[in-house]
């Protein structure tokens, strides 16, 4: 491990970290700092740091961070730009190698701000530090228990999906979308301004990160977008990448550039090296971004590309079937031998057509009927993937006991797609989750996560 990915990898597991700024007020960044590494549950040592403040969240809070005790791995600095030099430079002769730098007021805003910005990097580059940001939300370690940003979330489910994201607001809709989803975090970081951390030396270290299966990166731009990419796709070799990249409009290059002093650089270019230069899998919204990454933590990869629907209700499998088509997935006449297993559930002249999706109307309603031909289609030769398309409801019960005796009997991966309101299906969806069945509760988000598990089986299948 070289020297940054250290650094890195002490940002996101620190023994203890200095909270640089704090105040009493619960409407200051600084008190929120605070609060959300108390409240995330972090076990290491907290250093409140503040001229004249005594004592703050029952810690005791030292004047400066010259005085804090201790050695200091992280310090999370909530004082703004004009004072942040004078603290980097404490920080540096503190012997603190991992900064989280709040403030704004850098590059993003102009001449001024990027000279700034630059002689902040020549502080870090003296003293062998690494800066999150500035202009940053901050970072996030599900299995450290820590929060170093200024949202205080409590303490969040584990789970192995981490998120790169270049903003801070888009990087919060898709952790707030995870948490409604049932999907755990593992790390999360807001780049901000990548002052010295690129987000190609973020996904470095979670390559190797053995708590990450997943990594969703946001994309506004980047100066080297040549590296990123290699970089991204040597990554996608070891665990998959999704990528969701803004900027379809020429109106995002200037707001990316006053927002995180970014280039937001050709759509169509980062598309062709992205996607058709370096097979990563491309995504066009937070929606999409979640709903892969769901899907690459929790099931396996399918075999191959061969995709099997069992449903009562046709218009939603019509909606997957053009999704998961349009992203390199078939859908196989279903074998002679899977043919009759079908009519003898269903009988020999079923009301319905025969065919993959296999819609069985009202049969399929009965859980128990659904189940069968579930099991019937898992051991068609064809299918690699498994989609079952349930509706919720009040007198029918969900097949979730049929489903999960189908994943673990033939080990192929299912999707499965309950339509209802999450409250109707939530326990259904546990279940089902803790057992490697992603829940999803429309056809295109569930389509997105099948799409996600094929492109990553078919980049196994080309030997990435």
């Amino acid at each position: 491990m070289g020297q940054k990915a250290e650094v890195i990898a002490r940002l996101f597991y620190p023994r203890a970290v200095a909270v640089i700024g704090v105040t009493a007020s619960p409407e200051r960044v600084g008190y929120n700092l605070l609060e959300s590494i108390v409240s995330a549950g972090f076990k290491g040592r907290i250093y409140p740091v503040h001229p004249r403040l005594e004592t703050l969240a029952g810690l005791p809070v030292y004047r400066s961070l010259e005085e804090v005790p201790g050695p200091v791995d992280l310090a999370v600095v909530g004082v703004n730009q004009l004072a942040a030099l004078e603290v980097v430079e404490e920080c540096g002769r503190k012997g603190v190698k991992g900064v989280v730098l709040v403030a704004g007021g850098f590059k993003e805003t102009g001449p001024q701000g990027e000279a700034l910005e630059k002689r902040l990097v020549e502080v870090a580059r003296r003293y062998g530090m690494e800066v999150v940001g500035p202009n940053t939300l901050g970072l996030l370690n599900t299995h450290a228990g820590l929060n170093a940003t200024f949202y205080p979330l409590g303490e969040l489910p584990r789970g192995s999906a981490s998120f790169i994201t270049q903003s801070g607001g888009v990087g919060l809709a898709i952790l707030q979308k995870a948490r409604d989803e049932g999907l755990g975090i593992g790390k999360w970081v807001g780049v901000g301004n990548r002052s010295t951390l690129e987000p190609a030396d973020y996904l470095e270290y979670l390559a190797q990160d053995e708590s990450t299966s997943v990594i969703g990166l946001f994309l506004e731009g980047t100066e080297d977008a040549g590296r990123l990419a290699r970089v991204a796709g040597k990554v996608a070799r070891q665990k998959p990448v999704v990528v969701y990249k803004v900027g379809r409009s020429g109106r995002a290059d200037f707001a990316a550039l006053t927002h995180t002093g970014s280039m937001a650089g050709s759509y169509r270019m980062y598309r062709q090296i992205f996607g058709e230069q370096f097979g990563l899998l491309m995504v066009e919204n937070t929606l999409a971004m979640v709903a892969a990454c769901k899907a690459l933590a929790l099931a396996p990869r399918p075999a191959g590309n061969g995709v099997g629907v069992v449903t009562h209700t046709a218009g939603p499998s019509i909606v997957f079937l053009d999704e998961v088509a349009m992203g390199g997935g078939v859908f196989p006449a279903f074998a002679p031998e899977t043919m009759e297993k079908i009519k003898g559930i269903l009988g020999e002249n079923p009301p319905v057509v025969l065919k993959n999706p296999l819609d069985a109307a009202g049969q399929g309603m009965q859980a128990a009927t659904f189940g069968r031909l579930l099991e019937a289609v898992a051991q068609d030769p064809g299918v690699n993937l498994l989609a079952a398309i349930f509706c919720q409801h009040r007198h029918w019960r969900c097949p979730t006991p049929e489903i999960l005796a189908v994943r673990e009997r033939y080990g192929k991966p299912v999707v499965a797609l309950y339509i209802a309101a999450l409250d109707e299906v939530r326990p259904e969806r546990d279940i089902l989750q803790g057992r490697g069945v992603p829940v999803y509760l429309t056809p295109e988000e569930a389509s997105w996560g099948a799409t996600a598990l094929i492109h990553y089986a078919l980049r196994r299948g080309e030997g990435e």
